[in-house]
């Protein structure tokens, strides 16, 4: 129960590809600079770097959360379509010879109240295409 947040994100972000990860890595990188910017000033009293580098600081921690936030959107949408794949694929596995009309059928029929239609459709056309190639 405790930290659930924190292992969430974690999970996510280690879930990540490679260019998630560098895209969440870059804002780290200019959050630890302006830190470093606002030290300076606060340890030399510069009023007006100071003021600034606040300012820029909190925009860097805006920055992380919005791609974090982001990150977690792409992972979400990715996660829902491939569990949508997994269940059509046993849908098509059953069919003889499958159409679009036949597993959207069987799929809705199946899970009315999961997906919408134009998700289902995108998901089965994608997968006979690929049936087809094979």
């Amino acid at each position: 129960m405790r930290h659930r947040l924190i292992r969430s994100v974690f999970r996510e972000l280690f879930g990540a590809s490679r260019l998630e990860k560098v895209v969440l890595f870059i804002p780290f990188i200019v959050l630890i600079i302006d830190a470093d910017i606002f030290y300076y000033a606060w340890r030399h009293g510069e009023q007006s770097i100071l003021t600034a580098s606040a300012f820029v600081l909190i925009l860097s921690i805006l920055e992380i959360l919005a791609v974090v936030e982001e990150l977690h959107k792409h992972l979400s949408i990715t996660r829902r379509r491939e569990q949508l794949e997994e269940k059509l694929r046993g849908i098509v596995e059953e069919m003889d010879r499958p159409t679009v009309r036949k597993v959207m059928d069987a799929f809705m029929k199946k899970y009315p109240d999961e997906y919408r239609v134009s998700e289902v459709y995108h998901a089965a056309c994608d997968m006979l295409v690929e049936l087809r190639k094979s």
